[in-house]
Parts: structure tokens; C-alpha cells; sequence
């Protein structure tokens, strides 16, 4: 499978993001992973705050990942495998 846009989904389709991206290199580490796991999924850029050493929260942008919520549990598997926990959906 591969990298879709958003609107690509199938309507009424659930989508959840499987994971943030904080950089370009960790985003497309990401990519090639859910690439070459077999996983459709859709990048969305998102502001996120990022805290700093004098204790502000600034934003900064990141790339969310996003999936069906039927593949969840098999794309944060994946990425886990993959060595991607940083930014990985908490799964409770």
C-alpha cells in the first residue's frame, strides 16, 4: 500500500493518528516503515506544543500519521518494530 491523501479514506471510514512526527528525518523514517509494512495511511502537518528548556510550551509543527482505526493496533505494532516509539499512540 502506500501514502494517501485524507480524502482519500473511504467516507464514514474511523481514522486515527497511529503517530507525531517531530522532524522531517523521523517523519519519513516513519513512512518508509508504514510503506513498507503494507499500510495505507495519510500524512497531515500539525502544530503541537514543544516544551523548551526555560519551561514554555512552544509550538512547532510536526507530521501526524493516520490510519483506519481497524489497522491501529497492527500499524503501531510496526512501527514499534521499527524502532519508531516517540511519537507512537499511546496504547493505554
Amino acid at each position: 500500500m502506500a501514502r494517501i491523501g485524507m480524502e482519500e479514506f473511504e467516507e464514514g471510514t474511523e481514522i486515527v493518528r497511529v503517530y507525531l512526527a517531530a522532524t522531517l528525518a523521523e517523519a519519513q523514517a516513519v513512512e518508509d516503515a508504514l510503506d513498507a509494512a503494507g499500510f495505507e495511511f495519510a500524512i497531515e502537518v500539525e502544530t503541537f506544543a514543544s516544551p523548551t528548556a526555560l519551561g514554555s510550551n512552544q509550538p512547532r509543527r510536526g507530521a501526524g500519521f493516520w490510519v483506519t482505526a481497524g489497522d491501529i493496533a497492527a500499524c503501531a505494532d510496526a512501527l514499534e518494530r521499527a524502532g519508531h516509539l516517540r511519537g507512537l499512540v499511546d496504547r493505554g
